[in-house]
Order: C-alpha cells, then structure tokens, then sequence
C-alpha cells in the first residue's frame, strides 16, 4: 500500500512539474531520458544510464562536464575530453552501480564552470523494469513515465501551421454525480496529429483529472470521427472524494478544461431565468390634483421583494414615491400632482424590482382644448408591447386612429387584428365558422380585436398558445374599415429579454428602415427630421432586426426642433434563432480606439456576467471615462448589453461603436437602441 501511495505522490509531482504539454523546444543541451532503476539488481552491475540530447544546429562540445545526482547518494560523472554531441543527436552514459536514488532523485547537467545546464524534475522509479523518466518529445519542456529507449528519438512534435491550429474541446455527461456514478468525459478534435517515434503515429490527448486528494492521468488516442470518450467510476473505494473535480484535456498546443461535483445529493442547478417588469398609466395626460392610477406586472416573483417606485417632475425633481407588494405579479397604486406652484411638462415614473429597473412617462396640462371641428378618421396605426415573447404570454396591441369621428356611423366597428407566420401562411384554430355551428370544427382563422374608445386609442391583449404559436417569427396585420395598418412582426423565443423597448417598422424613419425614435405623445407633438419631438425628457432611438455581422453605432449629439439632445445609454441585445448553437453565436463590441469593451476574448474588459451578488454593472474605463457596463454573458440565447457613464451627469461620447456577431454560418438577429436626453 505504501508503496502504491509512493507512486501516485511521484507520478502528481512529476505531473504538476510540468506546465504545459510539449510547451517548448530548449536551446542548449538537455538531459532527455534517465532510468534510475532498470531491470535486474543494480548493486550487481552498472546498468543505470542517463540521456543526452542536443536540440540546437551546432556541435557542442561537453568536455568536462558533469551529470551530478544531487540527492542522497550525490555521485557525480565527469564527462571525458573529447565529447561532442552533433546536432538532433543523443549520447548515453552510465557511471557506477548505484549511481541514483530510486525515490525523489533530482539530477543536474553542469558545465566546465559549474554552471548548472539543464535539471531534471525530481524523479521516483520503484518499479524494477524497462520504463524510465524521458521528456514526452525530444528536448520539450514535458515529461512522462515510459517504455526506455537509451541512444534513441523520443519523438519529434510536429508544430503545425499556425493558420491550421488544432483545437480540443471537452465536457462531462454530467456537471454533477453521486457516488457510484460513472462519469463520462469525452470531447473531440478538429484533426489528428503526428510524431514520428521514430516511427509514423498519432498524438495521444492527454486527460488530467484532480480533485480533492486526487489526481489521475490518461492518454488516448481520437476515433475515426475525431472524437473520444473516456469513464471515470465515482467511487469512494478508488480514492473519489465528495467535492469539485477539474479536467484538463491537451492535445498539441491546443487545451481545454471542465468541471464536475461529486456529493451525496446531486448538485441543484438553478437557471438565471430573465422576467419581465412593466409600469404604465391608465391615461397619457392629466390635469392638476387629478389621481393618475398606476399599475404594473412582474413575471417572476421574489419572496418579500417590494416595488420600490419614484415620480419625478420635469426638473427632475421628486414629488411622491412608494412601495409596493404582489403575491400575484400585478400591482397597482394611486396618487396625484398636487402643488401651489405647479410645473406643467412630462414626468417620469421609475421602478425598482430587485435588480430591475422600469420607467414610464406622463403629461400634466394645464387644460384640455376641444377640437372645433371633427375631422374624419384618415389613418390607423398600432405598436407591440415589446418584439420579442415566451410562449404562452400575453401579448399587448395598442394604437389609435387619427382624426376619429366618434359620432360617425362606422363607430361601431371594431379594429380587427390577423396573425401570420413570417412566410405568409394564416395562423389558425380549430373552431366555428358561425355561432350556429355547433358541431363540425374547422380551420379558423386566429384573430383579434379592440374597440377604439372616443378619442380614437384603442388596446388589447391576446395570450400566445403554446399549441397555437411555436418558437418563430410572426406577423399581424390590423385594420378597421377601409384604413389599413402597416403590419407589424414579433418573435416567439425561449428566453426574452428584459429590455423596454417597443418596436417599429417604420419605414419612413431615416437612415435605417427599421429604426424609431419612442415616446410619450403630447398634445404639441410634431415629426421632423426622423424623429418625433415634443417636451418629453427622454427619447429613444432603436434598430431592429440586423442579420449583419459588423454593425457600427454612432452616438452623437443631435439638434431635434431647435433643442440639442446627447447620447446616454446604448443597449443592445441578440437572440439566436437556432436554440441549440447559442455556445457558437457571441457579441464583440468595441470602442472607436480599438478597446474590446465586451466580448469572449480574455483581453476584453468584460467577458462574463455582470450580474452578481449585490451588484448588474462592472464599471470599466475606456478611453478616459468610466462607463457602467451591464452584459447577460455569453452563453445566453438572448444576448444582451447597455453601457452608460458611470456619473449621472455625463453622456456618452461622439464617437462609433463597433459590434461583431461572432459566428460561422448560424442565424442570429441583433436590436439595439440609443437613450437620448434633452440638455437643459
């Protein structure tokens, strides 16, 4: 048993030793082999040989030399005059019986003024037979525990082309087992490698496996489909301890690792679901000490969590605030503008929900001014609530219809809304065609409606059936009459982001057909210059849908109806489409001066999640300022980031930035907005 214990110490020194398989070739002469206790008794003649190696293209003259066991026994051979060691050659030595130690040897290759050459790690041979210490190749920084071959290659390792770089990847079956589980590792290459020994043959992968108290070493060698799998059993009587376990798997220059737990119970994983949180008022516009009622959803709920909410006047200032419960995910409260000197303008509602954050907006006037003449209605427009959803949510259509006559005879009608899938195939239900049908089913069509109220605003809410709607795009047409509305699309996806933003195809927008500017109506509300303008505080500028690889986002200060806006936050979000390649799809964003701000490289200022116990931004300096940086991380399915100045009074700067989508041929679609706020 001691000795068993002997070998599994010597074999993770040695191992540990080594800091990376085949790292680099040396560039002077090197002790490439050594067997410290070869077959037969070594007290009975002199059968313990060292291994020389000469790596570079010169002779080397080794005249007076030594090769030094600098441990117990301390023997030393001075090498004769007249030894040269040509270039890619080896030279063998033997000296006395019992020339080393057969337990923790280390020896030294010293040169004619002592200077210590090369060392080898400190060694343990206790098994009596052909197997010796020897670098894994000729002159490279690793070593192994192998057959012997005094005077002859080790192997040669072939550095491949640099633009042909092999690559490795491993996982386990499994992220957590219990004991008596067998764990299966496995992974694959992307090509086979090859040495000559002296002869043709492939690489082994190198598996290291250690753990608490553990540690154990494989080789193998990949299938024809440049895959591999090896099994681990999880047993306490194998030295398998409760705790975590590291697998580091090399092949070439190339690496990879992973992880696993091994317990009593299984280790429960839980997900980072994303929920949705939402704020709105029953009206747009209010007058003086009249009750605005506030109500809100949240989709996942926190135990003893309250909504903490702020209203805010046009000065920025507070005015009322307040916390909220919910056992149900809804929410609502009352409260009204009440003050000797009151300040007409947008106001602002901002909600907090752990670490969520939401907003809305409304106006207190001063009057309302009756139209002296009722125009006929001319036009219907309607947004989404949002351009992407789960299955089984709701859904929130709203829109209103210009110049609505509430007293014409069409009043009665209905805004009718259809839903079609992006290649335009109608969305159906079993159902009747009439109300006097009650018995045969039939393909109907899946439709909405809404009843516009006397102002011309109309809303309402349709659930997406799981059995009706699956993963995908879709698009609805609305109409009400004769006045048809640009359609509008959304994505049913299996993970939703938490971003507020609306979407718009509006396709008169400037500079990109997808792209709006949001906010709050007012009663003097104009569109120029592509954008809408008004005495809101906030607005937003958003881009929807890109398949680009390379996306460049400009944000700058703008001039809208006389009034200069700066940039504030830039949000972006990417959902890929096919749910199981979201490990090949990832976002890089840079700065216009080249800093990766965001991205998976290990020079990017961000490479992970930002959420964290007690904490969703990393702050980070790029180019002189401090930004707040918020990211999903990268192994998400809906990808997503905003960056903002870490101060409250700073913008972000005049300047591009630029996002890659990393990824080969997968499908993946990109939004963005920009938050612009009016300079005082």
């Amino acid at each position: 048993m001691n000795y068993l214990l002997l070998l599994l110490s010597a074999i993770l020194v040695v191992g540990l030793s080594a800091p990376a398989y085949a790292q680099t070739i040396s560039d002077n002469v090197v002790i490439n082999e050594i067997d410290t206790n070869p077959n037969g008794d070594d007290s009975l003649a002199v059968s313990e040989w060292i291994e020389l190696y000469n790596p570079t293209d010169s002779d080397v003259d080794i005249s007076g030399w030594e090769i030094a066991s600098t441990t117990v026994l301390k023997k030393t051979l001075i090498i004769p005059d007249g030894t040269i060691i040509s270039p890619d050659k080896f030279l063998t030595f033997t000296n006395t019986k019992i020339w080393f130690t057969d337990s923790g040897e280390l020896v030294e290759l010293r040169n004619t003024d002592g200077i210590i050459i090369d060392t080898t790690p400190s060694i343990t041979d206790l098994q009596n037979n052909f197997l010796s210490w020897q670098r894994s190749y000729d002159g490279y920084t690793d070593w192994e525990f192998s057959l012997g071959s005094p005077g002859g290659s080790n192997g040669k390792f072939s550095i491949p082309d640099e633009s042909l770089l092999v690559t490795i990847t491993v996982s386990p079956d499994k992220t957590s087992y219990l004991f008596d589980d067998t764990a299966i590792i496995g992974g694959t290459v992307s090509e086979k490698l090859f040495v000559e020994k002296p002869t043709f043959q492939v690489v082994p992968i190198k598996i290291n496996i250690s753990g608490p108290n553990y540690y154990q070493s494989i080789s193998l060698y990949p299938d024809v489909n440049l895959n591999y799998e090896t099994t681990l059993n999880l047993d306490q009587v194998l030295g398998i301890n409760e705790g975590s376990y590291d697998v580091v798997v090399t092949y070439g220059d190339s690496s990879d690792s992973t992880s696993f737990s091994v317990g009593f119970e299984t280790s429960e994983i839980i997900e980072d679901t994303i929920s949705s949180f939402n704020i709105k008022t029953d009206e747009p516009e209010y007058l003086l000490e009249q009750s605005v009622f506030l109500t809100g959803t949240i989709s996942e709920l926190i135990p003893f969590e309250s909504i903490k909410f702020i209203v805010l006047d046009p000065n920025g200032e507070e005015i009322t605030s307040g916390n909220l419960f919910t056992t149900d995910g809804t929410f609502s409260t009352s409260f009204s503008v009440i003050s000797v000197s009151p300040i007409y303008g947008t106001y602002n509602i901002v909600a907090e929900y752990s670490e969520q954050t939401t907003s809305t907006t409304f106006n207190l006037i001063e009057n309302i001014v009756e139209a002296s003449e009722i125009l006929v209605s001319n036009s219907i427009t309607f947004d989404l609530n949002d351009f992407h959803y789960l299955s089984n949510e709701e859904i929130i259509i709203s829109g209103n219809i210009s110049n609505f006559d509430s007293t014409n005879t069409i009043y009665y009608r209905v805004v009718d809304f259809t839903f079609f899938t992006s290649d335009g195939k109608s969305i159906t239900i079993q159902g009747h065609f009439d109300e006097n049908d009650e018995h045969e089913l039939h393909d109907v069509d899946f439709t909405a409606t809404a009843i516009p109220d006397t102002s011309g605003d109309f809303s309402t809410t349709v659930r997406l059936f799981p059995n009706t709607f699956s993963e995908g795009d879709y698009v609805i047409k609305g109409k009400y009459g004769a006045l048809i509305a640009e359609p509008k699309t959304f994505t049913i996806v299996s993970e939703k982001s938490n971003l507020n933003n609306t979407p718009s195809d509006d396709t008169n927008s400037i500079g990109n057909p997808n792209s709006s500017i949001s906010g709050k109506p007012s009663t003097d509300e104009k569109f120029e210059n592509g954008y809408f303008s008004s005495n809101i505080k906030t607005m937003i500028e958003k881009v929807n849908r890109i398949s680009d690889v390379l996306i460049s986002i400009t944000t700058q200060e703008k001039i809208i109806s006389d009034q200069p806006v700066k940039p504030r936050v830039l949000s972006g979000s990417m959902i890929t489409v096919d749910k199981d390649r979201q490990s090949d799809v990832n976002l890089q964003v840079m700065s216009e001066s080249g800093i990766c701000i965001i991205g998976p490289d290990a020079d990017c200022l961000v490479t992970e999640s930002t959420r964290k116990p007690g904490q969703i931004f990393d702050v980070v300096q790029v180019d002189g300022m401090d930004l707040n940086v918020r990211y999903s991380g990268p192994d998400v399915r809906l990808e997503k980031f905003s960056i903002l100045p870490k101060s409250s009074d700073e913008f972000l700067p005049n300047t591009n930035w630029d996002v890659e989508v990393i990824k080969n041929d997968e499908i993946s679609r990109f939004y963005y907005k920009i938050t612009y706020k009016t300079l005082e």
